[in-house]
């Protein structure tokens, strides 16, 4: 018999997807090095990634050939105020940060002189 995770899940998951999930995180987490720690949450599945240790960068994906994807945004709410998607972790926390740069620059440029 298949054991399934908790009944107020809702999604009829099974045990082995949340163990499935708690590795990716891991390994996605060991991935981008020093500091970044794995989580694992359900929302009708389980879904992983990894966060910084300032909080201000989250990484998804990887898993299924799928592209990954890094938000920079406050710490603390889900997602962010930018996403970026790469073929690899650090490649998807590079473009995200360059797009937070970015539009650093268009706004310290719009208020210049106010």
């Amino acid at each position: 018999m298949t054991k399934r995770c908790a009944s107020w899940c809702g999604s009829g998951s099974i045990g082995e997807e949340y163990h499935k999930a708690k590795r990716a995180a891991a390994a996605l987490a060991k991935q981008l090095g020093k500091g970044w720690k794995p989580r694992v949450w359900e929302n009708m599945g389980w879904h992983f990634e990894a966060v910084s240790l300032c909080g201000r960068l989250e990484v998804h994906g990887g898993s299924g050939g799928r592209a990954f994807t890094a938000y920079l945004g406050e710490p603390s709410h889900p997602g962010g105020r930018w996403a970026q998607h790469g073929k690899t972790a650090k490649a998807a926390v590079k473009a995200v940060v360059q797009e937070g740069k970015r539009e650093l620059a268009v706004v310290t440029a719009l208020m210049e002189g106010l």
